[in-house]
């Protein structure tokens, strides 16, 4: 897709746009100015930002576009979530550009009513959801838990000087100071003493900076704050009512971003929406689709970084779903919840912590070192998730453990030179007049580049500096303010943009007086004849093109400059030098060829789908499944269990008139539950497999020789399908 997207025309095809003509012959004339309006308001915002977006990344690719049907209702559940605001202009613009759909987010109500952001959301025909989070407000006094410990149940609150009738509601939110956690209210007896749903997230063995901070507040007292009830029926009623137009929906089900390696657990809120709208609708062949997409950024922070955008298999809810969940709305809407994350984690990469990401991305790099520059951006996304998953699956095996550790101290050696992985193969001990002819060859090319650029670097580098220290200080501010980010990365792009936006248009109009001040004084022919007003649009376009220019040149240069290192180092490395470079070749060769036994011991269950994954890619199979498929099976599986099993109290449902409390955004306190509940669950999977070693050790042999031919041939497909992919791209 590349660039191609830039060339979107906001009103072309509109007269022909499925969405405009099958709502137009439902609508009064009226509406459908409207509609026209709507449409038009929105293809120029897209159109605008998408110009935006292919100025800060360097390439953006989709895959798997052609899961987007043509016309209907369509929920896109969109994540993770690591890119603020840039996230939804990157799918929506992609989107619009592959498919002609129109996305409508569900915005929060806390950037719905900001002046920029709010403006580009009501053009774009966002929704707002009021969040309780984003509600909460200084309270009076001070509280603190009764027996706060791991023996209590920590949900009995007593407040010193507090008025709890008055500043609390039942339902609503009490937050805890610097982020450190809120709880819903169940009940309030007293101005002193209230009764929370749930207590604080805390763990009390594995104490953590921030459990301390809690434990410390919650026994010995600390301020508070309250936020109101959040009734969500009026939000459901919108998104209903949006769907059954045969419109399209956008969700980032996390809430707000992070940059967390892994995926905060889904609400309930986005199951209910498909559940929901088939089931208000008034047509029996209504459906709707639910898609995931995943974001995969490389260097998401970075000016000129990439980003994949993969749309995965559709989910389609039908109506025999809705008269399920009309009988049983808990049960269906977890099991589609169920599926839609299952999904979402077939179109990104997640895993437990950092370390592990990155130790997962060296492995690719050794694994595909042969052909690197060949690998499409898809496929290094593909091999990424396939690596971890395999990762996951067999790392508690001693091979797996010892190639992780071996990895890990890899990309330490490579920090302490200063070096990148690419560049490791570039290191040479041959001759040094040779090296030395190529350092001299490349720096010429280098100062080339650098001179051609040097004008729209000078003029452009204001917006440089002044967007990276405001963003270097927003992103310390967010990571204050939050317990779920780690470096607050998530927020440096937004701010780079905003600040660019800003800043940009001034300069220009700056540079371009100059450049007009100049030219009437230079020339008395330019001053007489030439109207100032032509001049100076002309000036000003010609500043911008003069920095775009400089970018594309300033992206060769740098490109040169990377190679540099390398050449460098070898041409001024000593003996001792020399002997470490070959060392770390060797390291490398070994690291290589021990990732390559890993993928082929594995295999099957890493990499033997590849020529799946090809036939997908170039839209040989069918994507799309029902969610009635699975709930088919599951009443398969469960029947003949007892009645009471399967049915729940309304009050206890998802259903249409239990709506108001239903959340629609992840919570960070649920991820540090969920996180906790993965850590036991792998220690007890860890002691089961040390328990069942001697029972693994002697059916192994076995094993291996049953599958040693299916290894082969899963390695050789794979071979042969990236050598065919390697010489298309």
């Amino acid at each position: 897709m590349g660039n191609s997207q830039m060339g979107i025309n906001p009103i072309d095809g509109l007269l022909n746009d499925p969405e405009y003509n099958q709502r137009r012959k439902k609508r009064s004339p009226r509406e459908v100015v409207r509609d026209i309006l709507l449409m038009l308001s929105y293809d120029l915002v897209i159109w605008f930002f998408n110009m935006v977006i292919h100025t800060f990344f360097r390439d953006i690719r989709s895959r798997g576009t052609f899961n987007i049907p043509k016309k209907g209702a369509i929920i896109f559940v969109i994540a993770p979530h690591h890119n603020q605001f840039v996230d939804p202009l990157v799918v929506m613009s992609t989107t619009r550009a592959t498919s002609g759909r129109r996305i409508s987010l569900l915005t929060a109500a806390k950037s719905y009513r900001r002046a920029f952001i709010g403006s580009a959301a009501r053009l774009c025909s966002a929704i707002p959801v009021e969040r309780a989070q984003d509600l909460v407000k200084p309270a009076s006094g001070q509280i603190r838990i009764e027996n706060f410990g791991p023996d209590g149940d920590n949900v009995e609150v007593i407040g010193e000087g507090t008025k709890f009738t008055k500043e609390a509601e039942v339902k609503g939110l009490l937050g805890l100071p610097n982020s450190l956690g809120n709880a819903q209210i169940e009940e309030i007896i007293s101005d002193t003493r209230i009764v929370l749903r749930k207590p604080f997230k805390v763990n009390f063995e594995k104490q953590s900076e921030r459990d301390e901070k809690l434990i410390d507040r919650l026994t010995n007292g600390t301020d508070y704050k309250t936020a109101p009830h959040v009734d969500n029926n009026q939000v459901f009623d919108n998104v209903f009512n949006h769907l059954n137009r045969g419109k399209v929906l956008g969700i980032f089900p996390e809430g707000g971003s992070h940059d967390r390696p892994g995926l905060l657990p889904l609400k309930p809120g986005v199951g209910i929406m498909a559940l929901g709208a088939v089931s208000k609708s008034e047509d029996p062949d209504a459906s709707v689709n639910i898609i995931p997409v995943g974001l995969n950024y490389f260097h998401p922070h970075r000016f000129r970084s990439r980003v994949v955008v993969e749309y995965g298999k559709p989910i389609r809810v039908t109506k025999k779903d809705a008269v399920k969940y009309e009988q049983n709305s808990r049960d269906v809407v977890n099991k589609l919840i169920d599926l839609i994350t299952l999904r979402l984690k077939e179109v990104t990469v997640t895993c437990d912590d950092f370390d592990t990401l990155m130790v997962i991305q060296a492995a690719r790099r050794l694994y595909t070192s042969v052909n690197r520059e060949h690998i499409p951006l898809p496929l290094v996304v593909e091999m990424n998730r396939r690596l971890m998953k395999g990762y996951q699956k067999y790392s508690h095996r001693p091979d797996v453990k010892h190639l992780r550790d071996n990895v890990f101290q890899y990309n330490k050696m490579l920090m302490a030179m200063s070096l990148h992985d690419h560049q490791v193969e570039d290191l040479t001990s041959s001759n040094r007049w040779v090296v030395f002819y190529r350092f001299v060859v490349r720096v010429s090319t280098v100062a080339f580049f650098l001179l051609l650029s040097l004008p729209g670097v000078f003029m452009f580098a204001p917006v440089f500096i002044v967007s990276r220290r405001i963003s270097k200080t927003k992103a310390k501010e967010a990571l204050a303010g939050s317990v779920v980010k780690i470096k607050a990365n998530d927020v440096i792009s937004t701010w780079k943009i905003l600040v660019a936006l800003g800043l940009a248009p001034s300069l220009y109009i700056f540079w371009a007086g100059i450049a007009c001040w100049l030219l009437r004084s230079a020339s008395e022919t330019v001053r007489t004849q030439v109207p100032l007003f032509l001049l100076f649009i002309a000036m000003y376009l010609w500043m911008v093109l003069t920095t775009y220019a400089s970018l594309r040149t300033g992206e060769s240069c740098v490109d040169s400059y990377k190679s540099l290192k390398p050449l460098l180092y070898s041409m001024l490395s000593h003996h001792s030098d020399v002997v470490q470079i070959e060392e770390l070749k060797k390291t490398r060769r070994k690291l290589a060829h021990e990732v390559m036994e890993f993928c082929e011991k594995y295999g099957p269950s890493i990499f033997d789908d590849y020529d799946k994954f090809y036939r997908e890619y170039n839209r040989i199979d069918e994507n799309t499944s029902d969610l009635g498929e699975v709930l088919d099976e599951e009443e398969e599986t469960e029947h003949g269990k007892a009645d009471h099993e399967s049915v729940h109290s309304k009050s206890d449902s998802y259903w249409l008139d239990n709506l108001s409390n239903i959340p629609i955004f992840s919570s960070v306190d649920e991820k540090d539950t969920t996180t906790s509940e993965e850590d036991s669950v792998s220690e007890v999977s860890d002691a089961s497999h040390e328990k069942d070693e001697d029972v693994e050790e002697a059916s192994r042999e076995v094993e291996e020789e049953e599958e040693e031919e299916r290894r082969e041939n899963a390695r050789l497909r794979l071979r042969k399908a990236m050598k065919n992919k390697a010489n298309q791209w």
